[in-house]
């Protein structure tokens, strides 16, 4: 009946997708990860949910991707659900390009929202802090839950100076494509393949010596980072925008 299609590189999408499963009951609740769900093939169903981060004050290029591939008919109801480190106007933009590709398939959306999860790069959240916006966003995901299941829409407002946002934030694309050229493994690397194995944007192979080698197409998730067992990979000059001690939901459960 309901269908949550979730992208969750650092796990904060994936953690609050699995709350709302549990609300709507996981017996009429399926979980898939965008990154390895072809639209092309998907069912029918009643709902379709997606959930995903911010990128930039805006949904990232691999969601835009799939919603444009996302045939007409599919489901009766569409909600997106983004998670950014504020709920407040700047990223209140950030599911405007979905909605009008999903209304150009005749898509009706019941829930637009963003929530708050604890920040993944460049600086982390005080403990408390953090404890405070999982709490709050575990609240408002039951909220959610209800309008989705009574179908009564929950779409906030989109201002002015969040469309301005959303255009300035649309740099970070170019940008994290040149943050993944700088990508390296260190001596440390053990070539498990996880990296290349999980990156969502294709941007990792495996190279010489069973070695990662980066491309050009990153997004920027933080995925190959957080992820790695050895701590192997990190940038070689933006050593400030991943968490000098990595991201971990497992800290606050």
């Amino acid at each position: 009946m309901h269908s949550i299609i979730y992208f969750s590189p650092t796990g904060n999408a994936l953690y609050l997708a699995k709350r709302l499963a549990n609300h709507l009951g996981s017996e009429r609740t399926t979980l898939a990860p965008l990154e390895f769900t072809d639209p092309g093939i998907l069912t029918a169903n009643k709902h379709l949910i997606l959930m995903f981060p911010v990128h930039g004050f805006n949904a990232p290029v691999i969601v835009k991707k799939f919603v444009k591939k996302l045939a007409p008919g599919l489901y009766d109801y569409v909600s997106l659900i983004a998670v950014g480190c504020a709920s407040h106007w700047a990223n209140g933009a950030v599911t405007s390009t979905l909605r009008k590709t999903l209304v150009t398939k005749n898509y009706q959306i019941i829930v637009d929202e963003v929530l708050a999860m604890p920040l993944t790069f460049i600086m982390a959240f005080p403990d408390d802090l953090s404890f405070k916006v999982i709490n709050e966003s575990e609240d408002r995901i039951s909220i959610i839950g209800d309008s989705i299941l009574n179908r009564s829409k929950s779409i906030h407002q989109v201002r002015v100076k969040s469309r301005l946002f959303s255009f300035i934030g649309r740099i970070e694309i170019p940008a994290a494509r040149l943050f993944g050229l700088e990508l390296h493994a260190n001596r440390h690397c053990i070539s498990c393949g996880l990296c290349w194995e999980n990156c969502p944007a294709r941007n990792i192979s495996q190279g010489k010596k069973d070695k990662p080698r980066f491309g050009f197409s990153c997004m920027m998730c933080m995925r190959c980072i957080y992820n790695c067992p050895e701590k192997a990979i990190s940038p070689r000059f933006s050593k400030f925008i991943p968490l000098r001690k990595g991201y971990s939901l497992n800290k606050f459960r």
